[in-house]
């Protein structure tokens, strides 16, 4: 058993009958003289002899009774694979819009916790059936960007002619606790909370104080660090100097002014739209040599001019730039469990308002440079261990209350949308010998921000996918002609 973090929680806390918490990766595969290449059997295949290195695919939930503790991971004594791989199908033609038709509603739909929170499906009949899509949806609760990079690598192979080899992994499930077992751990769990509490306060006062100059902060986490009798004190003063200077994630930095509203800055639906584009990697390069700005900033700015040309296009461009949050990994390689969520965020200035592609990417390049600034001033760790003392029950609760009472709708949102850049292999990947062509990401969507911008790196390939809600956004299409106007824009001063 291993107990999911705060952060993981966080992502199953946000789901509502609108709000899903799962992200999904759509990878286009070109079988040609490869009998079976990406197909349902073989796939199956491949994820049985490797549930060794894919945790994920074999876990299951484990909630602890009434919500009083955060739930457990459990090697499913239950799995089935055949639950988990789908065939599925698009109509001829099967053309980009019918695929993205079949991938968006299948997107929104939640996965079921009795089970390993993923799904894959195995879509055939793409480009008149030259192409299979697999379409992948994992729980975020499971996974983050970096780690579902790695569960991708840990199913398709470097090598084309590999095959499978028709012996499954062994692997050892384990016992399901009852209910009496949970509330034991859950009541030991609250014996340390005191402790832990007061640990995560001073040591939260201490780096505000450090990154502040601020002397009364110190002051104050001095005064709660005074001695305590007893072996309480004794381990309290020890993992207070252990926490001194040791922490390397970081807090989302807070946007200079609230966010304009747009028409997806509302209470979203649980219907969802998907489109889907490629650009070439090379290009993004030349754009970053000639302004000597970072390959993020280019993804930036190429999504900024997309989305001020579709504002302008429907007459509602405010005269406020737009802010992205961007999802940040603090990964540093040393972490226990590979599949965990080790994500933070930083907020940007779009800088929409601004009509001159140059000065938009000059303002978003000195935007990412400041909010890079204000992200190493507090580290996260901090945070996001407060979010271990909120029980679920009480936090989803909470996320129920803030869509039923549309929220979303009466305020200015902190932020516009996720704009999201994960890097990617560079070299192809096959699944037994069929070629991965493309790498399309699928993310997910929350009340308030009705648009979703992620792009993927694969194999000299910048793939982005869009997803959107519904009503809010219906011709989200529109937007991979306009990144590639975009995209034009800047290689002509290039």
């Amino acid at each position: 058993m291993r107990q999911l973090s705060g952060m993981d929680v966080s992502f199953l806390n946000m789901e509502t009958s609108a709000t899903f918490g799962h992200v999904s990766s759509m990878n286009l595969f070109d079988p040609t003289g490869v009998p079976g290449g990406a197909g349902v059997e073989v796939t199956k295949q491949l994820i049985l002899e490797r549930l060794d290195h894919l945790a994920p695919f074999r876990r299951r939930l484990v909630e602890v009774p009434f919500g009083l503790d955060l739930p457990y991971w459990i090697d499913d004594p239950d799995f089935d694979i055949d639950f988990h791989v789908r065939h599925h199908a698009v109509p001829s033609p099967g053309t980009p819009e019918q695929l993205g038709e079949v991938v968006s509603r299948i997107h929104a739909r939640a996965l079921d916790r009795r089970r390993p929170l993923w799904e894959l499906y195995v879509i055939e009949g793409v480009d008149g059936g030259r192409l299979i899509a697999q379409l992948t949806k994992v729980h975020h609760a499971a996974i983050d960007g970096a780690s579902g990079a790695l569960m991708l690598a840990a199913i398709l192979d470097l090598d084309p002619d590999l095959r499978p080899s028709g012996v499954p992994v062994e692997w050892e499930a384990e016992h399901v606790p009852n209910e009496a077992e949970l509330l034991q751990r859950t009541m030991v769990e609250y014996v340390k909370r005191p402790e832990k509490m007061i640990r995560l306060s001073v040591r939260t006062l201490r780096e505000l104080a450090e990154s502040t100059n601020t002397g009364g902060l110190h002051a104050l986490a001095d005064l709660i660090a005074q001695p305590m009798p007893g072996p309480v004190g004794s381990l309290l003063r020890h993992r207070l100097r252990e926490t001194s200077g040791v922490d390397t994630d970081h807090a989302p930095a807070l946007p200079p002014t609230r966010a304009p509203r747009t028409p997806w800055n509302h209470q979203i639906s649980p219907h969802r739209r998907f489109a889907f584009t490629s650009l070439p990697l090379d290009s993004a390069k030349s754009v970053r040599r000639t302004f000597g700005c970072t390959f993020n900033d280019v993804v930036m700015a190429l999504c900024a001019g997309a989305l001020r040309r579709y504002l302008v296009a429907h007459d509602c461009l405010p005269p406020e730039s737009l802010i992205a949050m961007v999802p940040v990994s603090v990964r540093s390689g040393t972490e226990d469990d590979t599949y965990q969520n080790r994500v933070s965020a930083l907020l940007a200035d779009l800088a929409t308002n601004e009509a001159d592609p140059v000065a938009r990417l000059r303002r978003i390049q000195a935007s990412m440079n400041r909010a890079k600034d204000d992200f190493r001033a507090i580290p996260a760790e901090s945070l996001q261990d407060f979010t271990t003392f909120a029980p679920p029950a009480v936090a989803a609760r909470v996320m129920r209350m803030y869509s039923r009472l549309r929220i979303a709708d009466r305020m200015n949102p902190p932020f516009n949308l996720i704009i999201s850049n994960v890097p990617g292999p560079a070299q192809p990947l096959y699944s037994a010998g069929a070629r991965l062509e493309h790498f399309y990401p699928v993310s997910a969507l929350i009340d308030g921000q009705g648009l979703n911008m992620t792009v993927q790196s694969y194999n000299g390939n910048l793939d982005f996918g869009f997803i959107a809600d519904r009503e809010l956004v219906p011709d989200v299409w529109l937007l991979t002609e306009l990144l590639q106007e975009s995209m034009d824009e800047l290689l002509a001063l290039v």
